[in-house]
């Protein structure tokens, strides 16, 4: 909007400028306009429209009849004919030029539709305009930002507040206003009131302070040291995608995110500084084992959906940074889980070796009670020439018949035997989840034959 705004006063500015060059130097005759000026019309007319828009349009013709002389106003007293305008290329210049000085005092009549204060110049060629104005400075009063020098580096996290001043003869108060930046712009709409215990800096931006004097005379506000603003080092930043492991889960497996790092180029974390990954609104740890302890308690048929994020851990720098993840989905899915990963070279057998029966290492085996589910995993098969059917072989201690569903079908074993899980494919299985429907207790182990 700021932008447009600018743009729009500035073409507004220019057709001004056009207008006036034709009557102030027009003499009947028609004269043409370069590809410039037409193309910032054009741009005008498309802002504007009614009445200003078809005297834009008008304008923008090929060549324009500027004004005669009006009849009303003295003829020159010299007998020589006016001299002749040229179409040369020094004409056109001298439009573009009007036109660029127009443009450039635009944003100061902006900034007086905005505030009655007066303008000053800055140091950057920017002047401060609205609450952030230095209007009727004190003499002899020095103000500035507390432990500014011209060597001191500015860090993010810095309480920034007035240095220690003296009220000039005549002055009963000071009040302190800044900017976090030093354009025209930026004052305008960011300049605000200091808080009395002072403003935490961020990274990567320029702060200017100003003190609005109260005296006898009246009101004096004064830019203060330094004028052109103290400049921030740059604010530690994320960078990378955040990445699920498992996305979709279970409970049983539960998932782990990664993928972000932290960018610190100008040193403001030091070495301590890392990325911790936040759920419930960034007030909880997502844990290292990716699976929480709330999940003990759902019931079979729960699934819940988990917002998280990457956050900047760094002592020394206040300001939350932080990158989302994907939303995780989990279901309550199994009690129990069997991964299996194969290792990237060789060729892969599964056996209890490679295997992990509820997080204990060189285990393929669980109990499971009525009611309660194993998943099944195997991770990184790479054997193209054995691919087996496989199950999991479960028993009862006293050989009775029990009932287990794979995956929602139901099966009945006698006693003991292999429940069937399917055919090993080549790189990820997910077999998904044996549970046992109708029995009291049995002793599963696999995958296998």
């Amino acid at each position: 909007m700021q932008k447009k705004l600018k743009s729009a006063l500035a073409i507004v500015s220019l057709v001004g400028v056009v207008a006036i060059f034709f009557v102030a130097c027009g003499d009947g005759e028609m004269i043409e306009l370069n590809a410039e000026i037409l193309e910032r019309l054009g741009e005008a007319e498309a802002i504007f429209d009614g009445e200003v828009a078809d005297k834009i349009d008008s304008i923008k013709q090929g060549t324009l009849q500027a004004p005669s002389s009006s009849s009303s106003e003295p003829e020159s007293s010299s007998s020589e004919p006016p001299p002749a305008r040229s179409s040369s290329s020094d004409d056109y210049h001298e439009i573009i030029s009007s036109s660029s000085k127009a443009q450039s005092s635009s944003s100061t009549l902006a900034a007086q539709s905005s505030s009655s204060k007066a303008v000053s110049s800055s140091s950057k060629g920017n002047a401060p305009v609205g609450n952030c104005a230095e209007k009727n400075a004190k003499s002899g009063f020095t103000c500035g930002w507390d432990g500014y020098t011209s060597s001191t580096i500015l860090t993010p996290g810095k309480v920034l507040k007035p240095a220690s001043h003296t009220l000039p003869s005549g002055c009963t108060s000071v009040a302190w206003s800044y900017a976090p930046n030093n354009t025209e712009m930026a004052l305008i709409y960011d300049c605000e009131e200091l808080p009395a215990g002072g403003v935490s800096a961020l990274g990567s931006k320029n702060y200017v302070l100003f003190a609005e004097l109260t005296c006898e005379d009246g009101k004096h506000t004064n830019a203060c040291n330094p004028k052109d603003g103290w400049s921030s080092k740059k604010a530690p930043e994320l960078t990378g995608d955040c990445k699920w492991d498992k996305n979709p889960t279970t409970t049983a497996r539960g998932g782990n995110p990664s993928g972000v790092t932290v960018v610190d180029s100008d040193n403001i974390c030091g070495s301590t500084k890392s990325v911790v990954y936040k759920y419930d609104g960034g007030s909880k740890n997502w844990p290292s084992t990716g699976i929480l302890s709330e999940w003990k308690n759902w019931d079979k048929k729960h699934e819940e959906t988990y917002d998280v994020e990457a956050t900047l851990n760094c002592p020394a720098y206040s300001q939350p940074v932080t990158s989302a993840c994907d939303p995780l989905k989990v279901s309550a899915g199994a009690d129990h889980i069997i991964e299996c990963t194969c290792a990237a070279s060789g060729q892969c057998q599964v056996e209890a070796s490679i295997c992990k029966a509820d997080g204990k290492a060189a285990s393929n085996k669980v109990t499971l009670k009525k009611d309660e589910c194993v998943e099944v995993n195997v991770y990184g098969y790479n054997n193209q020439h054995y691919l087996p059917d496989v199950g999991m072989r479960c028993q009862t201690n006293n050989n009775t018949s029990f009932t287990v569903s794979v995956n929602g079908k139901s099966t009945t074993v006698a006693g003991n035997g292999l429940v069937p899980l399917g055919k090993m494919a080549l790189n990820d299985n997910e077999f998904g989840t044996l549970c046992l429907t109708n029995g009291e207790s049995i002793d599963c182990s696999g995958p296998g034959q």
